[in-house]
C-alpha cells in the first residue's frame, strides 16, 4: 500500500510518497502554472523511479492521493471566476458593496496600512447591479417575520439570468437561525433551472458556508465559495479523470485549511484556500508533540513566501476563526498562518527610505531567479545565497538544476549595487540581511499578538529555503533553538500524510451563563445540549456518506465565550461536552476564566463580570494512527566521514571563511557540527552560523541552539 501527498507551492510542487513499510520518497519539480496537473505527475514520476518501478504502476498501487490545491487561491488573484448574482432580503442590498470598516486594510500587506488613506477596496466579485432583493424577514431568533414570495424569487431570477449570471449566491438575513426561506429560494431556482439541462446553474446558500451570525461575512464566504465552485471543480474533477486513465483507482482527498482533509465531494472550495501550508503547521503539531516540545513557532520558507505558524500544546490559539481571504473577511474556521513575500525567489530592489527591499514580488518559477538561467534578470534571495558562498552551483536540488554564479553577480550588480554604490557582495549581505529580518520580525508578531514569549519558543524549519536562513531570522527572533525534521524541503507535503478526515460544525448562539447582576445563571441544559446533538448528527450523516459509522469518529467541543462588556470573544475547548448538571456549568466558567488569564494575565479580568457563549462549536474527526516511519539507515564513521570538501562563505559574523561542507545523509547519529558549516541536503541547504552548535538525532532532525542559549 502507497499514499502520495502533494504540496503546491508558488515555486515548486512537493510530493512525499509513503510505503506501509515505513519506507519514504521524496519529489520537487517546477509548479506548472497553466495546468498544475502536469507539474504533479512529472514530480510523481520521479517518485516512481525513487521506488524503481514506472508512473502507471505507482499509482495502480496507491490507495490515497492527499493532494493540497492553489486553484482556488489562483482563481481569485487572476479574478476569472463566473458571473454571479446575489438575492437577498430587501433592505440589505448594499451589505456586500460597503463592507465593513476594516475591510479598508484587510488583506492589504503591512506597508500599505500605513497609508490607509490611499488604499481602496477591493474590486467586487458581484457587481451592485446583480444584486437583488426579496421581501422577507427572518429575525434574529429564526421566527418567520414576513413569509417569502415565490413568485417574486422567480421575477428576480429572469432579472439576474437576463444579465448573464452563470451562478446564484444566496444570503437572506438571519438564515443561520433559520434557513427555510434560502432553501425556498433554491427550489424555485432549481424548479426553473433543472439539473438535466445544460442552462443549469450551481446555488450556494449561505447557511451552507457559515452557520454563524454576522451577515457581511457569512455572505462574503458564500460569493467566494460561489465564485470558486465551477473553476475548483473543473479542474479537480480533469486531474480526477487523469489519475483514473494513468490506473489510479484510490481516493483523491483534499487537504483543508482547517487542518484535515474530505473527500472531494465532501469539500467546498473555500475549505481548500491556503491549505498547502496547514500541512506544514499540522505536520509539525504531530513532531511537537511525539518529541515533546510545548512551543513551536512554524516557519515554511519557499521560493515565493514565507508561512509562519504558532503550535502551543493544548491551545486553540493557532486557528483563526475569520480568517482573511484575499480581501475578503470570512467565517471559515482556518489554521491560523501568517504569509509575507519572503522567499528564495523574492525580488530584492533599492529603496529610497531603506536602501534594500525584498519582495513581496517573486521571480516564481518561471523565469525564476536569475542564476536559474530561464531569462530572469531581477536579483533575487537565491541569487544571494548563491554569490555568499552558500550554495553549490553544480549541486542545487540535488544536481537537477545548475546555478549560473555569473548570471546571479551581474543581477545583484545593476541592481543593487551600482545604484547604491557598493560591491556585489555587500549588496549581497543586505539582501540576506533585510530578508532575515523581516522573517524574524513576522515571527515575533505572530507570537507576541497571540499572548507569548518568543524566547520560550523552538523553530521549526522547512520548505526549500528555511533551513538556508533558519539561524538569522531565529536570532533576529531571540529564539534559542532551531530545529530541522528530515525532508524538510518537502514538509509540508509530508505533513499531509498525517491528516485525519475533519469536519467543524459551528452554530451561533447567545446564553448568558452566568449574568453578576441578577445572579441568574444558566438553567435551560436542554437547549445548550440541542445545539451539539444537531452539530453531531450532522457528522454522523457527513461521515456515513465517506463510509464511516458513528463510532468511527470522534468529537471536540470548542465555545467562543465573552464578558460583560467586551465586543471580542475567548475561544477554548469545552471540559464537557454536554452541560448535565450545575457542576458542568462550572466547569465551563472555570475554563474560560483559565483561557483569558493564560491570554491576558492574571489582573485581566475577574470572575465578578458575566459569561455568554457566542458560537458552539463541534469538531468531528476520524483518529489516524501515526504514519510508520522505516528507521534512519546508521552511518559509519565520525563527522569527517560526512566531509565533502570546503568552500569560501561570507558570514555575518565574522566576514569571508573558509567553511567546512557536510553531506546530510552521511551524518551518524549523534554528529555535532559546530558553526560556521555548510551541510548539504539533496533538496535544501542548512547552514550553522559562527555562535551556533547543530547536532544529528537518530529520526534525521537536525537541531541547532545558540551557544549563549546552550
Amino acid at each position: 500500500m502507497t499514499e502520495i501527498n502533494v504540496d503546491i507551492g508558488g515555486t515548486f510542487t512537493d510530493c512525499v510518497a509513503t510505503r506501509a513499510d515505513g519506507t519514504v520518497a521524496t519529489a520537487k519539480a517546477l509548479t506548472t502554472h497553466h495546468d498544475l496537473s502536469a507539474g504533479f505527475l512529472r514530480a510523481v514520476g520521479e517518485l516512481a523511479g525513487a521506488f524503481g518501478v514506472a508512473t502507471d504502476e505507482l499509482l495502480a498501487e496507491t490507495e490515497a492521493i492527499r493532494y493540497a490545491t492553489t486553484l482556488g487561491t489562483n482563481a481569485l488573484i487572476e479574478r476569472n471566476g463566473p458571473r454571479l448574482g446575489l438575492l437577498t432580503t430587501m433592505g440589505h442590498e448594499d451589505t456586500v458593496p460597503i463592507g465593513r470598516c476594516r475591510q479598508w486594510g484587510d488583506g492589504l500587506a503591512a506597508s500599505e496600512t500605513r497609508d490607509l488613506a490611499r488604499a481602496e477596496r477591493p474590486v467586487p466579485l458581484i457587481d451592485p447591479e446583480r444584486i437583488v432583493t426579496l421581501v422577507e424577514r427572518v429575525d434574529y431568533d429564526g421566527r418567520v417575520l414576513i413569509p417569502l414570495d415565490e413568485e417574486e424569487v422567480r421575477d428576480r431570477l429572469q432579472q439576474l439570468v437576463g444579465q448573464g449570471v452563470r451562478g446564484f449566491v444566496v444570503g437572506l438575513m438571519n438564515a443561520h437561525a433559520n434557513p427555510d426561506h434560502e432553501l425556498a429560494v433554491r427550489r424555485v431556482i432549481e424548479q426553473e433551472y433543472p439539473s438535466q439541462f445544460l442552462g443549469r446553474f450551481p446555488v450556494i446558500c449561505s447557511h451552507e458556508v457559515s452557520r454563524r451570525s454576522g451577515e457581511y461575512v457569512r455572505q462574503m464566504t458564500a460569493i467566494i465559495d460561489a465564485y470558486l465552485h465551477r473553476f475548483t471543480a473543473d479542474r479537480l474533477s480533469d486531474l480526477r479523470d487523469r489519475l483514473r486513465d494513468r490506473g489510479y483507482g484510490g481516493q483523491l482527498l483534499l487537504v483543508h485549511n482547517s487542518g484535515g482533509m474530505g473527500s472531494l465531494a465532501r469539500t467546498t472550495p473555500v475549505q481548500t484556500v491556503h491549505a498547502g501550508p496547514v500541512s506544514g503547521l499540522y505536520g509539525s503539531r504531530r513532531v511537537a508533540e511525539a518529541h515533546g516540545y510545548d512551543s513551536v513557532v512554524t516557519t515554511d520558507m519557499g521560493g515565493t513566501s514565507f508561512d509562519v505558524g504558532v503550535v502551543v500544546r493544548g491551545s486553540v490559539r493557532f486557528y483563526d476563526f475569520n480568517p482573511v481571504i484575499d480581501r475578503w473577511r470570512v467565517q471559515v474556521p482556518m489554521m491560523d498562518i501568517k504569509a509575507i513575500g519572503a522567499g528564495g525567489g523574492s525580488i530584492a530592489r533599492v529603496d529610497p527610505i531603506a536602501g534594500v527591499a525584498v519582495g513581496p514580488a517573486s521571480a516564481g518559477s518561471n523565469p525564476g531567479p536569475a542564476c536559474f538561467g530561464q531569462g530572469g534578470s531581477e536579483p533575487t534571495v537565491t541569487d544571494a545565497n548563491l554569490v555568499l558562498g552558500y550554495l553549490d552551483p553544480d549541486n542545487y536540488h540535488d544536481g537537477a538544476i545548475k546555478l549560473d554564479r555569473r548570471r546571479a553577480e551581474r543581477a545583484i550588480e545593476r541592481r543593487i549595487a551600482r545604484p547604491l554604490g557598493i560591491d556585489v557582495i555587500e549588496a549581497a549581505r543586505r539582501i540576506r540581511r533585510v530578508v532575515d529580518e523581516r522573517m524574524g520580525a513576522e515571527m515575533f508578531r505572530e507570537i507576541t499578538v497571540k499572548g507569548y514569549d518568543p524566547r520560550d519558543f523552538a523553530v521549526f524549519s522547512f520548505g526549500g529555503g528555511g533551513p538556508l536562513h533558519a539561524c538569522g531570522y531565529a536570532a533576529a527572533l531571540d529564539a534559542p533553538k532551531v530545529v530541522v525534521p528530515p525532508h524538510s524541503s518537502v514538509f509540508s507535503a509530508s505533513g499531509a500524510a498525517g491528516l485525519e478526515l475533519l469536519h467543524i460544525y459551528e452554530r451561533s448562539t447567545w446564553m448568558m451563563l452566568f449574568d453578576p447582576l441578577t445572579k441568574r445563571r444558566l438553567t435551560d441544559f436542554a437547549r445548550f445540549n440541542a445545539i451539539v446533538e444537531e452539530c453531531r448528527a450532522q457528522a454522523v450523516a457527513d461521515f456515513a456518506a465517506d463510509g464511516y459509522g458513528p463510532d468511527d469518529f470522534e468529537v471536540t467541543l470548542e465555545l467562543d465565550c465573552r464578558s460583560s462588556g467586551q465586543l471580542f470573544v475567548t475561544t477554548f475547548a469545552s471540559p464537557v461536552e454536554r452541560i448535565e448538571s450545575d457542576a458542568d456549568l462550572i466547569a465551563v466558567i472555570e475554563a474560560y476564566f483559565a483561557e483569558f488569564r493564560d491570554r491576558f494575565g492574571d489582573l485581566a479580568l475577574t470572575k465578578e463580570v458575566g459569561v455568554s457563549i457566542d458560537v458552539v462549536r463541534l469538531r468531528a474527526r476520524v483518529p489516524r494512527e501515526p504514519l510508520r516511519r522505516a528507521a534512519r539507515p546508521s552511518r559509519e564513521g565520525g563527522i569527517e566521514a560526512a566531509r565533502t570538501g570546503e568552500r569560501d562563505c561570507w558570514w555575518t559574523a565574522g566576514g569571508l571563511a573558509r567553511t567546512p561542507v557536510y553531506a546530510y545523509r552521511r551524518l551518524a547519529d549523534g554528529a555535532a557540527i559546530s558553526g560556521p558549516a555548510v551541510i548539504e541536503a539533496p533538496d535544501t541547504t542548512i547552514l550553522v552560523d559562527p555562535g551556533w552548535h547543530g547536532r544529528m538525532d537518530e529520526h534525521g532532525f537536525f537541531t541547532m541552539t545558540r551557544e549563549d542559549a546552550a
